[in-house]
């Protein structure tokens, strides 16, 4: 499916166009009870809107949620959206109104936003593009790919962007795109015709060669959404196939994989959109799951020791139209 082939199924959803998940092992797929997420961590939940507004809502270490959704300015139709964690700072990357990706945070400190602005790092995409960001050492890495060009570019902590963006690789086509912090190393996985293409950069800040997950993690058909996050020294990888299928597989610190499986926790569902973060040291998933009633955003959280919370329905209340698109991120609580 071609990124405008996809647009278009989204919008047929009543949603926007574009964004990041999660697992476990063989011997660890059923639900458990649900509880509180580490006590010192906060999730974040980014929604993009039918309307193409962008919504953000907090979910705190005790559990519990704040009571609504609040709207953040965006200037125009958001299309993609990524987050991630910087410290104590929630930083949001966007591709809007088609143009080149733009970015803002919010301050832990008194929890005001910066505006949206353009990312400054020349040579990157001008139109429309996919976003990923992750964080490692205190800066925010940021991924995007269009016309099949994946490219990177990254923020210090004073605020200063590269110079400019380096492009990866071009595919001839790029359908979604994840990116993750794994121990001291960064993962970046783009789907291309339906397989799962993941790169590694290194501690020493050098790429390595571009891999086929399935190669080592066993194949599940046309892949249309990628997910990752990184919990320890393994990498996590959530993929959904055809029949809106999720899998999970984790690639090992030494390199090796544990196959492909489908979490009897994720079982039932119809994600448009997935996205996951490293909360406190559990996979938190975020999701959008078109059911009867609309497109419904619904949380999940595997636990340390494998097991999986119940999926559990995340109200709509503040939402100003059907969401579309869905990034997740942690944040230490300052």
């Amino acid at each position: 499916m071609t990124a405008i082939d996809r647009r278009r199924f989204h919008k047929t959803l009543l949603a926007v166009p574009a964004a990041a998940l999660l697992g476990t092992g063989l011997g660890s797929l059923a639900p458990a009870a649900a509880s509180a997420a580490p006590a010192d961590w906060n999730a974040h939940l980014l929604a993009g809107m039918a309307n193409g507004g962008l919504m953000h809502r907090t979910r705190l270490g005790s559990g519990t949620w704040d009571p609504s959704w609040s709207g953040l300015d965006t200037d125009g139709t958001l299309y993609y959206v990524a987050a991630s964690g910087v410290s104590t700072d929630l930083h949001v990357v966007a591709s809007i109104n088609g143009q080149a990706p733009r970015h803002r945070f919010r301050s832990a400190a008194d929890g005001t936003w910066t505006p949206f602005e353009t990312i400054p790092s020349t040579g990157g995409t001008t139109g429309l593009a996919q976003v990923a960001a992750t964080s490692l050492d205190g800066r925010l890495h940021v991924f995007t790919a269009a016309n099949g060009a994946v490219r990177h570019t990254s923020r210090g902590a004073d605020g200063t962007w590269d110079a400019a963006w380096v492009r990866l690789r071009t595919f001839a086509s790029v359908t979604h795109l994840a990116a993750t912090r794994v121990g001291s190393t960064l993962h970046v996985a783009a789907v291309v015709d339906g397989a799962i293409f993941l790169n590694i950069r290194a501690a020493d800040g050098t790429w390595g060669s571009w891999a086929n997950v399935e190669t080592g993690a066993g194949q599940i058909g046309d892949v249309s959404r990628v997910a990752l996050a990184g919990t320890g020294a393994q990498l996590q990888v959530v993929a959904r196939s055809a029949g809106y299928a999720l899998y999970h597989a984790i690639r090992k610190g030494d390199g090796t994989w544990q196959k492909f499986a489908k979490p009897s926790a994720l079982s039932g569902l119809q994600p448009i959109a997935i996205s996951a973060a490293n909360v406190g040291g559990e996979m938190q998933l975020g999701m959008i799951d078109l059911t009867d009633a609309g497109q419904v955003v619904k949380h999940t959280i595997r636990r340390t020791d494998g097991t999986w919370q119940k999926v559990g329905t995340v109200s709509s209340a503040g939402m100003s139209a059907q969401p579309g698109e869905l990034a997740l991120a942690g944040t230490p609580i300052a």
